[in-house]
């Protein structure tokens, strides 16, 4: 009786102990994940665009019109970024206000108002017939791609922690 009692401790042990080890095997995978702060997003923002990211900051407004994209600041009010929610968030709503958000998505960049007048760059490269007015016309949208301002967001993909 002794013997089966200890065989069924030792089995409690062998098997309690494999089980956290799993575990903690998952929780280092996930915190070796970089969390980025709003501030460290922007100075590396070139680096960083079209790519899956993690950004942690504090929530400075949330759109009351179905809470459908906030923004989460950094070191201060100028320093901050769009979060849009998308189906996979959902909505954030206006009690997060004030909370520290981190948030998985993908780092979007967007060129303003010149980009959207030659998208396909359909007036490009390619050799065609010019006369005076076509090429200043060229000349405003170059001068105007030029000038563009790059726009930095986040499609959001999930809220990982909220504090």
């Amino acid at each position: 009786m002794n013997k089966i009692t200890l065989f069924f401790l030792l089995a409690i042990v062998v098997f309690g102990c494999g089980n956290p080890k799993k575990s903690n095997e998952t929780a280092i995978k996930e915190t070796d994940e970089v969390v980025y702060t709003v501030d460290e997003l922007i100075a590396n923002a070139e680096e960083l665009a079209g790519t899956e990211v993690a950004v942690k900051g504090t929530v400075m407004h949330v759109c009351k019109q179905g809470g459908g994209r906030c923004f989460l600041m950094g070191s201060g009010e100028e320093i901050n970024i769009r979060v849009e929610a998308g189906q996979k968030i959902g909505a954030f709503s206006q009690e997060q206000m004030g909370s520290d958000l981190t948030i998985r998505g993908i780092f979007k960049e967007v060129k303003t108002e010149a980009d959207a007048h030659n998208p396909a760059r359909e007036h490009g490269e390619e050799e065609h017939a010019h006369d005076e007015e076509a090429d200043a016309a060229h000349q405003i949208i170059q001068t105007a791609e030029e000038k563009a301002e790059v726009v930095y967001f986040i499609e959001g993909l999930m809220v990982m922690k909220e504090e």
